[in-house]
């Protein structure tokens, strides 16, 4: 057995040459008998233990804290505190490398980057392994992490009376800009591009003579100054426009056009959303959906942020199946009703398509004659667009999921009445919902009148929340990963328990946003999460959401093989899970859960 230290094993692959020969100077083996103490409250710890081979197990009365194995180290905490908390007992015969403790003291101490590794909670170890996968890469965080900046804009040309058309152009040639900002009849800022001019003139007939506040009001769409220029392409994807105004408290601060974002931006994501826009048959707008999971797969390959990928991908998801809706609904119907996506379409979290999950509402005594076949129609181009039926029918081909307001509201009062499983189910599902098209206006109300139900009605609540303690995390009884050879089911005993407990912390707090990442934010904000708490269950969402996605892109299957995850992935995901059986019980106390 070698005494070499193995210094590609994180954080030591960081140390510096010097940091390397001292640690190798002093590490030593120790070797310990199956049923050995090793270390007991109150000790002073001779150093920290890396693991060669064996189990060894951390415990105190009536309590066992976990096992650790080939590669694992401990006891870290003892380390900074100068004394041991817990005993820990070789389970096997087990062999170890000890580091003194003053010599890992020595290398913290001189590498804070090093000693944060140890010291740092969940948010903070994923932010530093992220930060490890992009050394010397060239990929989109550059992008994302942009924030927008004075010299990104183009100045903003205002003009304090309402011009007439000939002289807005003559005003823009001599700024060389191609638009400018006017005050529209109500007072507020309106924008006027060449292209609104140009059509005033040869499609509207406007004279020249004509003053600006005769062409139809545009609201300006913008960010302010120092957002970030991924939140400005995906504004631009949502609306569909070239240029933003951005602000500086309440001033204009410039223009922020496309050109300047797509320079900066190197994939086609806005050119999908443009050919989105334009497809004007299904065969069109078939051939723009085969190319979204190679973004999704371009994307990720370039170590796009996993929150930005979900957001880009949920708003090309969003205009793909509101163009769908288009398409195949009367002209005349779409803009009276409201079309719900629900479950993780709803949340904003699918990057991949899977089952479709929608519903409708309707206005009181809509006519519409074709609606059954048309909605059936709908449903079936969403499947040929790569989304695949619902088994359990949450369509909106499955007349359930299809009523008016004032039906829909009856039907959460009935199901907060009866309470059986199914209306619980039913409850929890319609919480996610979000409209994509028609009349939006019409979910609030709906919005609202599910989450006053449900936020004075603890029982049900506590009720509807077994779910997400239920299913246990894939640990073993010594708090280490399960391997199961078909892998980790990360969906069933991480992503579900906390996107489940999650919206029931929602609902009961009257939160009406439905990302994941936005009920979090919205409960910590409202002081009914702790901030650490919060950003360590945000962590292990977004561990969950790529370590699941890698492993969709690679073969297809959702399932995490432990074997190919490096071996800082298999610490984070540890402990990831170790917050979700964390939250669990948190869940288990706060709703009152008798088992």
């Amino acid at each position: 057995m070698s005494l070499l230290f193995n210094f590609a094993r994180p954080p030591f692959d960081r140390l510096s040459q010097g940091a390397r020969e001292q640690l190798s100077r002093h590490v030593s083996l120790c070797y310990f008998r199956a049923g050995d103490t090793l270390l007991k409250p109150g000790d002073e710890p001779a150093g920290l233990y890396l693991i060669i081979k064996g189990t060894v197990e951390e415990s105190a009365p009536h309590q066992h804290f976990g096992d650790y194995g080939v590669d694992d180290l401990f006891d870290v905490r003892a380390q900074f505190a100068g004394h041991c908390r817990h005993t820990f007992t070789a389970l096997e015969d087990t062999l170890c490398q000890l580091i003194p403790r003053s010599v890992f003291l020595t290398l913290c101490q001189h590498d804070p980057q090093f000693a944060s590794y140890f010291t740092a909670n969940l948010a903070e170890r994923q932010h530093q392994q992220a930060q490890r996968e992009q050394v010397g890469q060239q990929n989109l965080a550059e992008f994302i992490l942009t924030r927008i900046a004075p010299a990104h804009l183009q100045p903003a040309l205002i003009v304090d009376n309402p011009l007439s058309l000939l002289a807005a152009t003559e005003a823009m040639v001599a700024k060389g800009t191609d638009c400018l900002l006017y005050p529209a009849q109500d007072g507020s800022l309106s924008l006027a591009t060449r292209k609104t001019l140009l059509h005033a003139l040869t499609l509207k007939g406007l004279p020249l003579t004509a003053p600006l506040t005769l062409l139809p009001p545009v609201p300006l769409i913008g960010l302010p100054l120092e957002s970030y220029l991924f939140d400005a392409l995906l504004l631009m994807t949502r609306h569909r426009i070239k240029r933003l105004v951005v602000w500086q408290g309440t001033e204009v601060a410039g223009v922020l056009p496309l050109t300047q974002v797509l320079g900066l931006f190197s994939t086609h994501s806005h050119v999908l959303t443009l050919r989105i826009a334009r497809a004007d048959s299904v065969p069109a707008l078939e051939a723009v959906a085969r190319e979204q999971q190679q973004l999704t797969r371009s994307l990720f390959a370039q170590g796009i942020h996993t929150a930005f990928l979900m957001q880009l991908i949920a708003t090309i998801n969003e205009q793909l199946i509101a163009k769908a809706f288009a398409l195949v609904i009367p002209p005349a119907v779409q803009d009276k009703v409201c079309l719900l996506m629900l479950g993780s379409e709803g949340r904003g979290e699918q990057i991949l398509k899977t089952d479709q999950d929608n519903a409708l509402i309707l206005p009181e005594g809509l006519v519409w004659p074709t609606q059954a076949a048309d909605l059936a129609t709908f449903s079936a181009l969403l499947e040929r667009l790569g989304y695949p039926l619902c088994p359990g029918g949450v369509m909106v081909n499955n007349p359930r999921w299809v009523n008016p307001l004032s039906q829909w509201r009856r039907t959460i009062d009935s199901a907060c009445l009866t309470a059986s499983e199914a209306d619980l189910l039913w409850l929890a599902t319609l919480a996610d919902a979000s409209p994509i098209a028609g009349d939006r206006t019409l979910h609030l109300p709906l919005a609202r009148a599910l989450r006053e139900q449900l936020s004075q009605r603890r029982d049900l609540l506590a009720e509807m929340v077994r779910p997400a303690v239920a299913f246990h995390a894939p640990l073993t009884l010594f708090g280490r990963l399960a391997r199961p050879p078909e892998g980790l089911d990360l969906k069933r005993g991480g992503l579900f328990p906390l996107v489940h407990g999650i919206r029931m912390l929602a609902l009961e707090g009257g939160i009406v946003d439905t990302s994941t990442l936005g009920r979090i934010d919205a409960l910590v904000a409202a002081e009914r999460l702790s901030a650490d708490y919060g950003a360590n269950l945000a962590e292990a969402f977004r561990l969950f959401i790529r370590l699941r996605l890698r492993s969709q892109l690679k073969g297809g299957n959702s399932r995490v093989p432990i074997g190919e995850l490096s071996h800082s992935e298999r610490d984070l995901l540890r402990q990831a899970l170790h917050q979700v059986k964390k939250f669990q019980q948190w869940l288990t106390l706060h709703f009152r859960l008798r088992q």
